[in-house]
């Protein structure tokens, strides 16, 4: 990249820091009460609302990790994206509607109302903030390599620059913020990936010679790089894993109504069907054009800087920015309300003012996001392998006690906690074996058979919750008759 080129891509990542800060302040007074900095004053229209839904599951590990992943192991990688969207499934018929029922702002206040208990509360809050520190680390470590590569930043000073970035409009507008830079997000994605792939195309080589070259340099790379149980366990973690994923419910709480809330998942899957393919062939030309990267983190900052016009190469690395500090700041509130709202608010200080409430919040913000600073220092695997792996683990954690507890009347107490706990503690013991498919098994599928049969056989033999709680998720099946 040019010095004029390197300067004008600055220009632009100024420009998208300064539009981001401009949103968040707008939005400053909007975001004064709790549930406007953590829930959008349940203002979110359908489209917004999918463009929300969207920006938070495309995230480092979709425009950073998983076009490395594509030119790491070809084509076969892409089987995950329509086995992800199962989860869409879920969610629109069998979370959406039900956990809507209360006036909820996280995951979290689903367990305590659901399951009448502060410790499932607790429980849902603390793994929350250890998980998605984690995964807040893989989005600061793309933007680490990106701006090291492209701008030849030094990696610790781009990973602050992101955490710096994702913060600031984060404090400043909360779930606001959110909304209007995934927004932002999803038409840069969009517009600059249309822009891009023909030229690929076009200059690159067609679809089926680009399939060719590959067969030529390995041909798992057009075939299957990877096996069909792996790919399964991939999909069902990241799929089944955003059906219960604590920032798409606090995104689905945030939404006008059940009926925006459909559409919006309905927008959200059109959108990732688009960035699906453009992600793809991002991959797969690489692959072509530059086979032997040092890295296939590298893919897409190469991409940019060396293989595309200068001016699009601009905006598919701006794309890649805002992806990742946006999703970024999700993850970021995400972590926040766990300790502000849902440790601070409800188990400590449950009389705290409104006004104390937004400071937690706001103060929460700025406090975590040093904790995935540290981690992204380290410089752990390819971006995408942290993805995956956390997605495993929220999966084994979160899947069943969500699901099963908004569609099964007799889903208890304990019977949620021991799915919890026991899901999760199965898959780290199962990844440590060694095997990743000990006894026919991924970690992650283990640890999901494991959370669901301990939800069913213990809540079968404890006390189910109330009449009253259980008439907030499900219809009185005496009304339904009396209504016939």
């Amino acid at each position: 990249m040019t010095g004029a080129h390197l300067s004008a891509f600055y220009a632009i990542v100024g420009a998208y820091l300064v539009l981001v800060c401009g949103i968040g302040l707008r939005n400053y007074r909007r975001a004064s009460t709790e549930e406007g900095f953590l829930a959008a004053g349940r203002s979110l229209g359908p489209i917004i609302g999918g463009a929300t839904l969207m920006a938070n599951q495309v995230s480092a590990g979709a425009t950073i990790g998983m076009v490395g992943f594509h030119y790491f192991s070809g084509i076969s990688y892409a089987w995950t994206w329509p086995l992800v969207w199962i989860g869409w499934v879920v969610a629109a018929l069998f979370v959406a509607p039900r956990i809507r029922r209360i006036a909820g702002l996280t995951l979290p206040d689903f367990f305590a109302v659901r399951f009448e208990s502060k410790a499932a509360r607790g429980i849902a809050a603390l793994f929350i903030l250890v998980v998605y520190a984690v995964m807040l680390s893989a989005q600061y470590q793309a933007g680490g390599l990106l701006f090291g590569l492209v701008g030849g930043m030094e990696y610790s000073r781009a990973v602050l620059l992101v955490a710096g970035i994702t913060t600031a409009y984060t404090v400043l507008g909360g779930m606001y913020s959110n909304a209007y830079v995934g927004m932002l997000k999803a038409i840069l994605l969009l517009g600059s990936y249309a822009i891009a792939v023909p030229w690929l195309l076009a200059h690159v080589g067609s679809i089926a010679s680009i399939g060719e070259t590959l067969t030529a340099i390995d041909p798992r790379l057009s075939g299957n790089w990877f096996g069909w149980r792996q790919l399964i366990a991939i999909s069902m973690a990241i799929g089944l894993g955003l059906a219960a994923s604590p920032y798409e419910i606090s995104a689905i709480y945030s939404i006008q109504s059940k009926r925006a809330t459909r559409m919006a998942i309905g927008y959200s899957f059109l959108f990732q069907a688009c960035i699906g393919v453009g992600v793809l062939l991002f991959g797969l030309a690489m692959r072509v054009a530059m086979p032997q990267l040092p890295t296939p983190d590298l893919a897409t900052p190469v991409l940019g800087m060396s293989i595309l016009p200068p001016w699009i190469g601009l905006l598919v690395l701006l794309a890649a920015v805002v992806t990742f500090t946006r999703t970024g700041g999700a993850i970021l509130l995400t972590v926040a309300s766990a300790v502000s709202h849902d440790i601070y608010v409800e188990l400590i200080k449950p009389a705290a003012s409104e006004r104390a409430r937004v400071f937690a919040s706001r103060l929460a913000v700025v406090t975590f996001s040093a904790i995935p600073v540290a981690l992204a220092l380290r410089r752990f695997d390819l971006v995408n392998f942290i993805v995956i792996w956390a997605a495993k683990l929220m999966v084994s954690f979160l899947f069943i006690p969500v699901v099963v507890g908004l569609n099964w009347r007799r889903a208890t107490r304990t019977g949620a906690i021991a799915s919890m706990l026991g899901g999760m503690i199965t898959c780290l013991l199962w990844s440590r074996l060694g095997s990743p498919y000990f006894l026919g098994l991924d970690p992650a599928e283990a640890g999901v058979v494991v959370s669901g049969a301990l939800m069913f056989t213990v809540s079968l033999t404890t006390s189910p919750a109330s009449a009253g709680t259980l008439r907030q998720f499900f219809d009185d099946p005496r009304d339904e008759h009396a209504s016939a």
